[in-house]
């Protein structure tokens, strides 16, 4: 993949309406993770969530619009005097395995945006329609959009909302969502993010560095009984360090999907295990910000790379190499590895 800067991030979460709020907020520890709307029917008790405060609750295109639209406007404010409708979007949305997926989602939610921004998206603008992972799909398609000269910049966004009744309910009938009698399960929540994307010629200003990305396939999934070897997480970060040129050494802390189900955190620990080759001089940090806004399904790519690109600008992370990782329930795998360049000399 041909290297890409991240230059700028948007996002409206349920402890921020922009980027600056929302990752100041997670740097802090603040969890908006409340019980409200949603309940166990087995116990009566309500389940948490993170709810973004909108003026009411309501479920649907519109409301998904609602959410990633002030994360693309950002992105597009960023870009400036690039004009927004010169910039395509490629937004990440729920598989279509997903239970319960609003329909048109792939047909009309660009429509949505549109109205909301006011303004005729790119041509080239589309909707991916794989979860997680739908972000690392994304910034590839972007890299050959710019490679071919079709655009400057990209908008990566991401948007989901995993708060619906009969969604909760699919998720307790498996055991998955957390309550008082479970403590191997997420909390539901809902998101919007986005980041602007750029070849590393197109400006000279601090930005993150996209060096490499992996994808593969992982067959023990959360809903089988096969042994768990981690073995697809395994060959995407594998191919990402390939593609970036990068090894585990070069690493200085990971951004990950992790939400609390006990199946992620073994499987990020069998993954590391098959790189570590020597103790780490510092602390290898493991940050998952689905801890301080619930599950946010799709939004979570654009999330995590608008973390580290935080991180960087603000001097908090442990260095400037990240390792981000990514997970589909269905066994999509992806991993990325960024890094954040005060001055980019290309």
């Amino acid at each position: 993949m041909e290297p890409l800067c991240i230059h700028a991030a948007g996002m409206v979460t349920a402890v921020g309406f922009n980027a600056a709020a929302t990752c100041a907020a997670i740097r802090a520890g603040i969890r908006n993770v409340n019980r409200v709307g949603l309940f166990d029917r087995e116990s009566g008790e309500h389940l948490g969530v993170g709810k973004v405060s909108l003026p009411h609750w309501w479920i649907g295109l519109g409301k998904l619009a609602e959410l990633v639209a002030p994360a693309i406007q950002e992105c597009f404010r960023a870009a400036e005097p690039t004009p927004a409708s010169n910039i395509p979007v490629l937004l990440g949305v729920a598989a279509p395995e997903r239970p319960y997926r609003f329909e048109a989602l792939d047909d009309e939610l660009l429509d949505e945006i549109e109205h909301r921004l006011a303004v005729r998206l790119h041509p080239a603008s589309r909707v991916i329609a794989r979860d997680h992972v739908a972000v690392i799909v994304a910034l590839r398609h972007a890299a050959e959009l710019i490679r071919r000269n079709e655009a400057m910049f990209c908008i990566v966004a991401g948007v989901d909302s995993l708060i619906q009744h009969e969604l909760a309910d699919h998720y307790l009938s498996k055991r998955r969502l957390l309550t008082a009698q479970n403590s191997n399960g997420f909390c539901p929540g809902e998101a919007g993010a986005a980041v602007l994307v750029g070849p590393t010629r197109a400006r000279s200003e601090d930005a993150l560095l996209v060096l490499g990305t992996g994808m593969t396939f992982e067959k023990a999934t959360i809903e089988t009984e096969m042994p768990l070897r981690a073995d697809g997480l395994t060959q995407a970060i594998a191919d990402a360090f390939s593609d970036s040129g990068m090894t585990y050494d070069d690493l200085h802390y990971r951004i990950t999907d992790l939400n609390g189900e006990h199946y992620k955190f073994k499987e990020m620990t069998l993954a590391m295990m098959r790189f570590q080759r020597k103790p780490k001089p510092k602390l290898f940090d493991l940050w998952h910000p689905i801890e301080h806004i619930g599950d946010v399904g799709a939004a979570i790519g654009p999330l995590l790379l608008g973390v580290a690109l935080h991180a960087g600008q603000k001097g908090y992370g442990v260095g400037p190499t990240v390792l981000c990782t990514l997970g589909n329930d269905n066994g999509e795998r992806a991993a990325a590895v960024v890094t954040y360049r005060a001055r980019l000399h290309v």
